[in-house]
């Protein structure tokens, strides 16, 4: 049965500052993606403008969605983020076929993905992630074990969570910054070479080539505002969160940019495109053997603030579906401790199974289009927001609006179009999904009624 309207689901507390939010944006995004995504780009468009091409339009694209997001958090300062702003602009039943999918898809399926990748940096060191074998048994059950131990650590408490979410981001920024700088001024320049690849000419390919590419890229900037789903426990979320979603997305951006010219530095077009794991390649070059150990050791602490920041913030997409009466009241109740218990178990189990049945890549193309079609809603809401709610305040409030929206809406679609087109199968899961989910929802709203 959803939760009833007036249930106690337990208090909210306002003890997170904008520290946090940059910590778990970073967190969020910044993952397994930037270790192994820059080659996967490369071979898709073996150019270097092609390539920087497409890091700069994910930059673009969360440039535009953090200015979008950043009005509606600091407007509607409400937890459940990207699913609180489709509820107020396109109401019920869309914003649960959006929260619907983030947690039966995009935030476990995210969330095992990078679990996955740490069993195999656990038991076999960064190596293995370098090769595109199945994830072995041994690996897979190090996954299950750290979703569930870092689920433990956010079941102490949301100050506990989010304590070692900001460790974790320092570690991780000074680690990834550090290496990639070392790495450039230890290991020779790449040789130039004559080149063998080349970007396809036909529209139709290009666009194909470029969806794919895009689809490594999206994911890797894919998180760096989830800060907004913790709007309802931040203090002063009006200024706090607009202030977090840009750090976020500059400290973002900058790594990404210094890890592809350190990784095209060292390795050159051809090399970048042949690697399957960008990053050990280029600290074997630099360091050798000990490069290896090194970079085992920074891909843990940054797939480990990954893994602890979808428990920061999934279980808030679940609160507010149970707000809205969409959801069983015991997976939006929040205890003293502020860690909410049958959402946090609710994530852990779904991500296990993920993480039991998926590889990586599997798992990656899964949560891409949902994403995307996500970005899209939430940009179109902001116009609707405009128009409804001319008064309220806003103090953040974004510039042309008109023209970033749309810009935002036409590079979604058109992305939307790539993934299709590269991977059908992945965007038909996705629409089963929501389908199943339409489904649900007619069942719990005719038993509201």
């Amino acid at each position: 049965m959803p939760a009833e309207r007036g249930v106690d689901l337990g208090p909210l507390r306002r003890v997170l500052g904008s520290t946090t939010g940059v910590a778990v944006g970073v967190g969020m995004a910044v993952g397994a993606g930037i270790l192994r995504a820059p080659g996967a780009v490369a071979h898709e468009l073996p150019s270097q403008a092609w390539i920087f091409a497409a890091w700069l339009l994910g930059g673009l694209v969360a440039t535009l969605d953090a200015l979008i997001v950043a009005e509606m958090a600091a407007s509607v300062p409400r937890v459940g983020g990207l699913a609180a702003y489709v509820r107020l602009s396109f109401g019920r039943a869309p914003a649960f076929l959006v929260g619907w999918s983030m947690l039966l898809l995009t935030w476990p399926a995210s969330l095992a993905g990078v679990a996955v990748a740490t069993g195999e940096l656990v038991t076999t060191g960064a190596v293995t992630l370098a090769v595109d074998a199945p994830p072995t048994p041994m690996g897979r059950a190090v996954a299950v074990a750290v979703i569930f131990v870092v689920a433990a650590v956010n079941l102490l408490g949301l100050r506990c969570g989010a304590r070692l979410e900001i460790a974790l981001f320092l570690a991780k920024v000074g680690l990834l910054g550090g290496v990639c700088v070392a790495a450039a001024l230890a290991a020779p320049p790449a040789a130039a070479v004559a080149s063998t690849m080349s970007v396809p000419n036909e529209p139709g390919l290009l666009l194909a080539a470029f969806g794919t590419a895009m689809v490594s890229v999206i994911f890797t900037f894919d998180g760096y505002a989830d800060a907004v789903y913790l709007a309802g426990e931040t203090r002063d979320p009006g200024r706090a969160l607009p202030r977090a979603l840009l750090l976020a997305l500059l400290t973002i951006v900058g790594l990404y940019l210094l890890a592809n010219v350190t990784f095209l530095h060292v390795l050159g077009v051809e090399g970048l495109a042949a690697s399957k794991f960008p990053a050990l390649d280029v600290a074997r070059t630099a360091f050798g053997s000990a490069g290896t150990r090194g970079l085992t050791t920074v891909a843990l602490v940054v797939l480990l603030g990954a893994v602890n920041a979808y428990f920061l913030t999934g279980p808030r997409i679940a609160r507010l579906l149970a707000e809205e009466g969409m959801a069983l009241a015991a997976l939006g109740h929040v205890p003293a401790s502020g860690a909410p218990v049958w959402s946090t178990l609710w994530i852990a189990l779904a991500a296990a199974a993920f993480a039991l049945t998926n590889t990586f890549d599997q798992l990656l193309a899964l949560t891409v289009p949902v994403i995307s079609l996500t970005t899209v809603l939430v940009a179109v809401g902001l116009l609707v927001q405009r128009r409804r709610a001319p008064d309220r305040p806003r103090p953040f409030r974004l510039r042309a609006a008109p023209l970033v929206v749309g810009v935002q809406v036409a590079i979604g679609m058109t992305l939307l179009l790539g993934y299709l087109r590269a991977d059908p199968r992945a965007l038909a899961i996705d629409l089963a999904a929501l389908g199943l989910g339409l489904l649900v929802y007619r069942r719990l709203d005719a038993t509201a009624a």
